[in-house]
């Protein structure tokens, strides 16, 4: 007889479970600021990299260019990203981070580096260097397995 494994058991149930919970934290966190994570991610995104097409955020939020359209028009409403027509390709939108994202995130950080070492909590830098180097690792295999 074939042993069967668990669900809670797979890596993949264990990862899931874990993002979902720290999604949570960190959309508790950034709630004061009325600000998703994703909403978060892409103006991190758009700050770290500077101005891009939606294509180019949504290829490295990993989003649908749909879901990433709907983010950036809240992110337009409240002026912390703007929108302007490609100069090579009319088809093609440049979306570049404002100033008032730039202070937002500035405001932003504090608390979310206190949510993260209220998570890291407990857990020594070296057990830290292991997680992530398997983190890593699972992540390789994943994404070498899906392109076969």
């Amino acid at each position: 007889m074939v042993e069967q494994l668990r669900h809670r058991e797979f890596i993949g149930y264990q990862v899931y479970t874990t993002q979902r919970a720290l999604a949570k934290s960190l959309d508790h966190t950034l709630s004061p600021f009325g600000i998703t994570s994703g909403q978060w991610n892409a103006l991190n995104q758009l700050n770290e990299n500077g101005a891009m097409t939606q294509k180019e955020l949504a290829d490295i939020l990993k989003k649908e260019p749909a879901t990433v359209a709907r983010l950036l028009d809240r992110l337009v409403k409240r002026d912390l990203v703007r929108r302007t027509t490609h100069p090579e390709d009319r088809r093609a939108n440049i979306i570049e981070i404002t100033p008032a994202a730039v202070e937002l995130l500035e405001d932003i950080e504090p608390c979310v580096i206190a949510r993260a070492d209220l998570i890291a909590q407990g857990i020594s830098d070296k057990d830290l260097d292991t997680f992530f180097t398997v983190l890593n690792t699972v992540r390789e295999n994943a994404q070498a397995s899906s392109e076969e």
